[in-house]
C-alpha cells in the first residue's frame, strides 16, 4: 500500500496509489462532483445523512461540510479503506462524521471478506462483500480473508437515535436491495431522499421495484466523473460515468429535469441523458 495526500475541492485527502477513485481525485481534485452538487441542493446545515459504502470519504467529507450541524453516519467494510476514511475525516477537522467498519445488509451477523495489500492498481470502490475484489473482473493481486460485522440499519442504535434523516446514500455493489430491506422502519419513519447506485442489469429492475414498494419515485441520475469546471482545471477527459438513482417520496421532486426510472433497459437503449446541471 502506498498513500499520498492531495489538496482537492473539499479539503485535503489521503489517497491510495493505483486506486481508480484516487486516480480521478488526483487528476481533477474531486470525485463525481455532479453528485455532490445534488447532495448540496438536498441538504441543509442541520441535515443528517447515512452513507453506505463510504470508501475513502471523497463524498463523506463534502456531505459532512454541507451538513455541518448534523451528523454523517458512514460505513465501510474494507479495513484499509476504513482507516483512510477516518484519516480523511480527521485531516479535515470533521467532528460530525461517525464512521463504522461494517457492512450493511438486512440482518446482523459476522462474515468473512477479502482483503489485500492494496498494491495492485484496481477499482477498490467496486468491492462487494460477496464477491470481494473481483466484482468487476478477476482481481490479479494477492487476497487474504478478514472478519467484519454485518449490520442492518433498523437494528443499528446510532441510526435509530437520529431525530431526522434527510439522505440515505447507498453504494453496496449488488447488495442494495438487502440494505433497503434492513432499513424499512428507518425509511418509513424519516422518509429520506434515497440515492442508490443501480448499474448492474441482474438486479436493476428489482431495485427499481424495491424503491417503489417503499413509496418512492425513482429517477435516473447518471453523470460523468469528468466535469469541465473541475477543481484542477484539467481539460483532458478520463472516460467514466456513474449510474445511480435519486429517489424521492411519492409526490416530491425538488430536482427538475430528471428522467423517471422505469426499467433498467432504458440505459442500454440510450433513453437516459447524462446530468449536466442541477436545476
Amino acid at each position: 500500500m502506498k498513500t499520498f495526500t492531495k489538496e482537492c475541492r473539499w479539503g485535503t485527502f489521503l489517497l491510495l496509489k493505483g486506486d481508480l477513485i484516487s486516480v480521478y481525485a488526483d487528476m481533477y481534485g474531486e470525485w463525481s462532483e455532479m453528485e455532490v452538487k445534488l447532495f448540496r441542493k438536498i441538504l441543509t446545515p442541520q441535515s443528517n445523512v447515512v452513507e453506505i459504502g463510504a470508501n475513502l470519504g471523497l463524498h463523506t467529507v463534502p456531505l459532512a461540510k454541507t451538513a455541518a450541524k448534523g451528523s454523517v453516519i458512514c460505513f465501510e467494510p474494507q479495513r484499509i479503506l476504513f482507516q483512510m476514511l477516518c484519516a480523511n475525516a480527521a485531516i479535515n477537522d470533521l467532528t460530525n462524521v461517525f464512521a463504522y467498519r461494517a457492512a450493511v445488509s438486512d440482518s446482523g451477523r459476522e462474515t468473512r471478506i477479502q482483503s489485500s495489500d492494496y498494491e495492485t492498481p484496481w477499482n477498490y470502490g467496486s468491492f462487494s462483500i460477496e464477491t470481494g475484489m473481483s466484482a468487476e473482473g478477476r482481481f490479479p493481486g494477492d487476497v487474504t480473508m478478514e472478519s467484519v460485522k454485518v449490520v442492518s440499519l433498523d437494528a443499528f442504535t446510532p441510526a435509530n437515535e437520529l431525530a431526522s434523516l434527510n439522505l440515505l446514500k447507498i453504494d453496496a455493489e449488488l447488495h442494495e436491495i438487502a440494505v433497503l430491506r434492513g432499513a424499512e422502519r428507518l425509511i418509513k419513519r424519516h422518509r429520506p431522499v434515497i440515492f442508490v447506485e443501480n448499474n448492474k442489469e441482474q438486479n436493476g429492475d428489482a431495485l427499481i421495484e424495491a424503491v417503489k414498494d417503499l413509496g418512492y419515485s425513482p429517477f435516473w441520475f447518471c453523470s460523468k466523473r469528468f466535469q469541465p469546471d473541475n477543481f484542477n482545471k484539467v481539460g483532458f477527459e478520463l472516460p467514466g460515468a456513474d449510474t445511480n438513482m435519486v429517489c424521492f417520496p411519492e409526490g416530491e421532486n425538488p430536482v427538475r429535469g430528471l428522467a423517471p426510472a422505469k426499467h433498467f433497459s432504458e440505459l442500454a437503449e440510450g433513453k437516459v441523458p447524462l446530468v449536466a446541471h442541477i436545476a
